[in-house]
């Protein structure tokens, strides 16, 4: 039969099958076992429920706690809320799981540093140094002053330690903090402007000192290049005299002459 069958098919296939199956009429060694085997499947697939159950182990497998496809399987199942709700379940309760550990670790410290301090003073008890007694009775008052603080920190846990009256109380001081924040946030947006504006002003400040001081240098006037003009000492200069009646040739032989001496006087100099 198909998977899909009726009710009428499958008791009509399991008449036809016991007649062949019986053991009156099936001369098989296993016959026994064979009609067994029928009936048990006849009685699971006539009940609606068992071939429901049937049908689903067919499409997802025989169910195994010891695997993770069984959660998967459970799980797929399960509608968005459920799962949120299971796994806010799961988180809250090892939450409170963590405190509690904590709580306990903090108990076991608690009593071997006790323990450690009883043992000390039976150690110190034996000896008669006093400074060795006061220096332990000044580490067991630290001791104790460290125990009373830690025990005052951390507490029993109580229900209000869990998940969800913890998200609760943030939430409410937060939303009690928002007004005390968003003053906070303006004050110092407030600040920044006016620290802001304050180095615009002290740099345009800056800028106008700096214009009057280059405005009041006084400005120097470069002096002129003044090229030295050759002026002839009336000792070192001779001015021939001439004779009208002179002629050219004996001008020019006094010339040469003079010119002679002056470049004599010249390399001298």
């Amino acid at each position: 039969l198909s998977q899909d069958a009726s009710s009428a098919d499958i008791r009509k296939a399991y008449r036809k099958l016991s007649l062949i199956l019986h053991p009156d009429k099936n001369k098989d060694e296993n016959a026994e076992t064979q009609f067994r085997q029928l009936v048990a499947i006849y009685e699971v697939l006539k009940d609606e429920e068992r071939r429901q159950r049937y049908d689903d182990i067919l499409i997802n497998g025989l169910p195994d706690w010891r695997q993770p496809v069984f959660y998967y399987r459970r799980g797929r199942k399960m509608s968005n809320a459920e799962l949120a709700l299971l796994l806010f379940i799961i988180v809250t309760v090892g939450h409170y799981g963590v405190v509690w550990s904590i709580y306990l670790e903090k108990q076991l410290d608690e009593l071997l540093s006790r323990k450690k301090r009883e043992k000390k003073k039976k150690t110190a008890g034996r000896s008669t140094d006093e400074a060795k007694l006061a220096a332990l009775d000044k580490n067991e008052s630290n001791e104790k002053l460290t125990v009373l603080f830690d025990c005052r920190v951390l507490d029993k846990p109580q229900w209000h330690d869990l998940l969800p009256c913890k998200l609760g109380i943030w939430f409410c001081l937060t939303v009690k903090a928002l007004p005390q924040l968003f003053q906070d946030a303006r004050q110092l947006y407030v600040e920044y402007k006016e620290t802001k504006m304050k180095a615009k002003e002290d740099a345009l400040a800056k800028a106008e000192l700096e214009t009057l001081q280059k405005e009041k240098k006084p400005k120097v006037k470069k002096p002129k290049v003044e090229f030295p003009v050759y002026t002839v000492l009336e000792s070192s200069g001779y001015m021939p005299s001439y004779d009208h009646g002179a002629s050219i040739e004996e001008i020019e032989e006094q010339m040469d002459d003079w010119l002679g001496g002056r470049s004599k006087t010249q390399k001298k100099k």
